[in-house]
């Protein structure tokens, strides 16, 4: 049975959750105590599952047991999606006052007075959940027991119908009928409900980035200071790992000092970086975490990457991580050839030492030059 529903409000959905530096998940993975990371994806991969079983679910058996099972799996997806979005209401919005709660606007004729949630319940429990063993009224002596389903005596207004019968032996059998375009009318009237959950993340990322823009960032004196205190700040700002990369390169440039042979190329290709450690704070300042126009003055196109496209990554990996590598002379004896030894690369410089002349190297072979 074909459903007109699309996965693709939950793929934006998803998009949403995992864009902006993964606010999302900075901010849930440890709220009040708890990882409420967790049930969001959750709920993302279950309602991913359903609504793709529904919109590709197969055509209805002509054999009646077949067909009952079909309805019970076409139930419990719509159930898994109604569950989920209320789930998400609890984590993003409020965990007390839940959506639809009391609504009556969707089953017409219920065999219970009950509002659509509990219905909807009442509905999967008869169909398949626990048949034999209900309690439509919630009461504690009085018991149900679901009938072998059949197709509806009223053709075209039910598509099944089940027999309730009470463990009272002075009560009458009671028929609740099941009804598919009432059901599909419940799953999208939840579906949707996601487009309210969808605004209220983004009218909490917007706060956030207003309360942070309100906060001064103080960063003075010199710049491997004001490095440092943006390095704090990039932390507290969504913490992206791009920027964060970019200032921790940044500190390793400005905490380094060469030998005197290198003190005019040095002092020059620091003061050369300072607008990009502006670039980086008035960024910060407005929580704007999009691409530093400068970015090329650390990471340096240079024109003997291609001579160096084996040798130049696993250098940088010993740079990042200091792990011993038995080919580490073989990448100096590299970098001191193609630089005709000007740098005098050494594994006793250390890494820090290593790094900046690397970055000088590069300068020097530069694209923009």
């Amino acid at each position: 049975m074909k459903i007109d529903v699309s996965d693709e409000k939950i793929n934006k959905f998803r998009e949403l959750v995992n864009d902006n530096s993964s606010f999302v998940c900075k901010q849930y993975k440890n709220k009040n105590g708890k990882n409420l990371w967790h049930p969001i994806c959750s709920c993302m991969d279950w309602i991913t599952v359903s609504i793709r079983f529904l919109q590709d679910a197969p055509e209805l058996s002509d054999n009646i047991d077949v067909r009952v099972m079909q309805m019970y799996s076409f139930i419990s997806a719509i159930d898994i999606v109604a569950e989920s979005i209320t789930q998400l209401h609890r984590v993003f919005i409020s965990h007390k006052n839940l959506p639809f709660k009391g609504d009556e606007s969707i089953f017409k004729y219920k065999l219970f007075e009950n509002d659509d949630n509990d219905y909807f319940k009442q509905i999967r429990a008869c169909y398949g959940a626990h048949p034999v063993n209900l309690n439509p009224h919630n009461s504690n002596q009085q018991r149900y027991f679901a009938s072998w389903p059949f197709d509806g005596f009223n053709t075209g207004k039910t598509d099944l119908d089940v027999r309730l019968y009470s463990n009272s032996p002075e009560e009458e059998d009671l028929t609740l009928s099941l009804k598919s375009d009432e059901l599909i009318s419940f799953l999208k009237s939840r579906y949707e409900y996601l487009d309210v959950i969808f605004d209220e993340i983004n009218k909490q990322f917007l706060d956030f980035k207003e309360d942070q823009s309100k906060k001064s960032i103080t960063a003075n004196g010199s710049p491997l200071e004001v490095l440092h205190e943006l390095s704090k700040e990039s932390s507290i700002r969504l913490d992206n790992d791009y920027y964060q990369g970019m200032i921790n390169d940044l500190i390793i440039i400005f905490r380094t000092t060469l030998d005197d042979e290198y003190q005019i190329e040095e002092v020059e290709f620091k003061e050369s970086l300072l607008p990009l450690i502006e670039e980086i704070k008035v960024n910060l300042q407005a929580v704007e975490i999009k691409d530093l126009e400068l970015h090329s003055l650390v990471y340096i196109d240079s024109t003997i990457d291609s001579e160096l496209s084996y040798e130049l990554p696993k250098f940088y990996s010993w740079l990042y991580r200091g792990e011993y590598d038995p080919l580490l002379d073989y990448y100096i004896r590299k970098l001191n050839k193609v630089s005709d030894n000007k740098y005098k690369f050494s594994e006793s410089d250390g890494c820090d030492k290593s790094f900046l002349k690397l970055k000088l190297m590069l300068k020097m072979h530069s694209t923009r030059l």
